[in-house]
C-alpha cells in the first residue's frame, strides 16, 4: 500500500515533488491575495491602528459621485487608460518592426538584438533618472539639441500637457520594447519557411506574404504580447513618479500611483487602497478576456 501511493509511480509521488513549490505560492501568493481582499473590507487606518469593519462599504464608496477620493481614483483610472492608449500600439507596432528588421539582417543579429534589449535591463529609478534629465527644461539634452538645431526655445516636457504624457510615453516604449521585441523575434524564427516558398510559387510580393503568412502566424504571439503589454501599461508607476510627480496638476497621476498614496503615501488608508487595488483587477481582467474573445473570434 505504501509503495503504491508513494513509490516511484506512487499516486502521491507527483504531488510531493510540487510540494514545496505549492507551500512558498501559498504563503506569497494565495495568503497576500486574501489578506489584502480583509483589509478592504475595513476601515484600516495606519496611523490610529483602526481596524473597523465596514463589509463593502469601500467598494460602494468608490461609486459615489460626491466623493472625493473616488473622484480621484477614476481620475487616475482614466489617465491610465489613456496611457494605455497612447504607448500600446507602439509597443506593440515598433517591436514588430524591430523584429523585423532584426529577423531580416544576415549578421549582427545577436548584436542587434542585444542593443535593443539592453536598455530592460535597467531599473525604474535609472531609466526615469536618465529621461528625466534628457527632458528637462533649463539644461536637458533634448531643449539643447532641438535650440541647436531648429532654434526651438525650452519646451516645458515635465510640466505641461501634452509633453507630460509624451516624455512617459518615450520613455518607456525606450525602456520596455525590447522584450516585445525578442517574443516576435521567437514568432518569426518558428515560422515554416515553406509557407513563404509556397507564397513564392503562388506569386505573392513581400507586403501579401507578410499579410497571409506573417501575420497569421503570428496571432498568438501578438495575443500574448498584447495582453502582458496593456497589463504591464496599467500597472504605471515608476516613471510619472519619478519623472513627473504626477503633474502637471494630477493629469499624469496613475491608477497605480494613486493606489499607492492612498494606502502608503499621504492618506495612509489601507482599506481604501486595497478595494480600489481589487476594483482595478477586477477591470484589467475583463480588459484580458475582451482582448482574447476579439483575437480568437473568428476560431
Amino acid at each position: 500500500m505504501k509503495k503504491r501511493l508513494l513509490g516511484d509511480e506512487g499516486i502521491l509521488t507527483p504531488y510531493l515533488y510540487l510540494l514545496p513549490h505549492a507551500i512558498f505560492f501559498s504563503i506569497f501568493a494565495f495568503y497576500p491575495v486574501f489578506k489584502g481582499f480583509w483589509i478592504s473590507l475595513h476601515k484600516w487606518d495606519v496611523l490610529s491602528g483602526e481596524r473597523t469593519f465596514v463589509g463593502l462599504k469601500n467598494y460602494i464608496d468608490l461609486f459615489l459621485v460626491r466623493n472625493v477620493p473616488a473622484q480621484y481614483y477614476w481620475e487616475a483610472l482614466w489617465n491610465t487608460i489613456q496611457f494605455v492608449f497612447y504607448s500600446v500600439p507602439f509597443l506593440v507596432g515598433i517591436a514588430l518592426i524591430l523584429a523585423l528588421l532584426v529577423n531580416s539582417v544576415s549578421k549582427g543579429k545577436g548584436f542587434f538584438r542585444t542593443v535593443f534589449f539592453l536598455p530592460t535591463a535597467m531599473t525604474v529609478s535609472v531609466v526615469a533618472v536618465i529621461w528625466r534629465w534628457i527632458f528637462n527644461y533649463e539644461s536637458g539634452l533634448l531643449n539643447y539639441i532641438l535650440y541647436s538645431l531648429f532654434k526651438i526655445k525650452n519646451i516645458p516636457w515635465l510640466t505641461q500637457q501634452p509633453g507630460a504624457w509624451i516624455s512617459i510615453v518615450v520613455t518607456t516604449i525606450w525602456w520596455t520594447v525590447g522584450w516585445n521585441m525578442i517574443y516576435f523575434i521567437i514568432g518569426l524564427q518558428n515560422i515554416p519557411e515553406e509557407l513563404y516558398e509556397a507564397a513564392k510559387i503562388d506569386g505573392a510580393n513581400w507586403w501579401q506574404s507578410f499579410r497571409y503568412v506573417t501575420l497569421p502566424s503570428l496571432k498568438p504571439i501578438a495575443l500574448f504580447v498584447s495582453i502582458t503589454t496593456i497589463i504591464a501599461s496599467f500597472n504605471l508607476f515608476g516613471q510619472p513618479q519619478l519623472m513627473t510627480g504626477g503633474g502637471p496638476g494630477r493629469s499624469t497621476v496613475t491608477v497605480m500611483l494613486h493606489i499607492y498614496n492612498e494606502g502608503f503615501g499621504t492618506n495612509l488608508r489601507m482599506g481604501s487602497a486595497s478595494a480600489m487595488a481589487y476594483l482595478t483587477a477586477l477591470i484589467m481582467m475583463i480588459i484580458t478576456f475582451l482582448q482574447v474573445r476579439f483575437f480568437t473570434r473568428n476560431e
